[in-house]
């Protein structure tokens, strides 16, 4: 019998940012390649996490596809030095906090095949308005988005009004056109009632070459496989059996809209804030 080892986080995830670099510069995997003096085949195999990356390749194919900030490339060759050798020793825990990290989980997020967020703070940036007050990045173009997504929002992120309230309500409003849209991904809001715990960031899961990696997103990024991924995935599985349906939670997000409209109005009246609460 073969036994089929988990090859971690790190080449993952360095991988999708690979990607993610040379599809932003539009460069094939042939001509990207020979930055290296490798064969499209071993940058494939980079870039899909089945081999692990060296340091002078990833350097060398950084600077080619235009990152020149040496902080945001020692982030990168840092994944590269996390992945031993010797399958059995590779660690399925790693933390990105250094300079570049949200660029690499937003690669995540464009390769992915699936992906599921949950969030109990703010609304996933996948899923942002570009009037958003916190948003950190412009929304993803239509054509990167995974088929399969599904954004799970905790009762909190409906309730919190980050900025004016105009900008809440068109947010809110932004996200039933998704909810109900046949393309767009599926919305699902877990009543602030229910009395699931949410992650304390946000928490994502992303389906990459057919494994499956986790992220805990806060100041930075954590990502686990495997066995070290138990914890994120009974806290995704609580937040799922949680969450009202996809005609439910479009329902608490109307409520959610006219609600910060008539803050909009009205600062010092909040009507609907019991309704939404109840």
């Amino acid at each position: 019998m073969t036994t089929t080892y988990d090859c971690g986080p790190a080449p993952l995830v360095l991988g999708a940012y690979l990607r993610a670099l040379r599809q932003a510069k539009g460069l094939k995997l042939c001509d990207a390649a020979e930055s290296i003096r490798g064969s499209a085949a071993k940058l494939s195999r980079m870039e899909t996490g089945q081999v692990a990356q060296e340091w002078r390749d990833v350097s060398t194919l950084a600077r080619a596809y235009g990152v020149t900030d040496w902080s945001t490339i020692i982030g990168a060759l840092r994944l590269a030095g996390q992945q031993p050798r010797d399958p059995k020793r590779r660690t399925g825990t790693i933390h990105d906090n250094a300079e570049g990290w949200t660029d690499r989980l937003r690669a995540c997020e464009q390769q992915a095949s699936a992906i599921c967020v949950y969030a109990s703070a703010i609304i996933p940036r996948a899923v942002q308005i570009t009037g958003y007050p916190v948003a950190q990045m412009p929304l993803l173009p239509s054509s990167t988005q995974p088929r399969d997504a599904t954004v799970i929002l905790d009762g909190a992120t409906l309730l919190r009004s980050f900025g004016n309230p105009q900008a809440m309500a068109a947010q809110m409003a932004h996200l039933q056109r998704l909810g109900t849209s046949p393309h767009g991904p599926r919305i699902l809001a877990v009543p602030f009632q229910a009395g699931a715990t949410p992650p304390p960031g946000t928490l994502h899961r992303f389906q990459l070459h057919g494994q499956e990696v986790f992220a805990e997103e806060t100041w930075s990024a954590l990502y686990t496989t495997g066995a070290d991924s138990q914890a994120a995935r009974r806290c995704l599985a609580a937040g799922l059996a949680a969450a009202k349906d996809p005609e439910a939670s479009a329902a608490l997000l109307d409520i959610a809209r006219r609600r910060f409209e008539l803050l909009a109005r009205d600062p010092e009246s909040d009507p609907l804030l019991e309704e939404l609460t109840a």
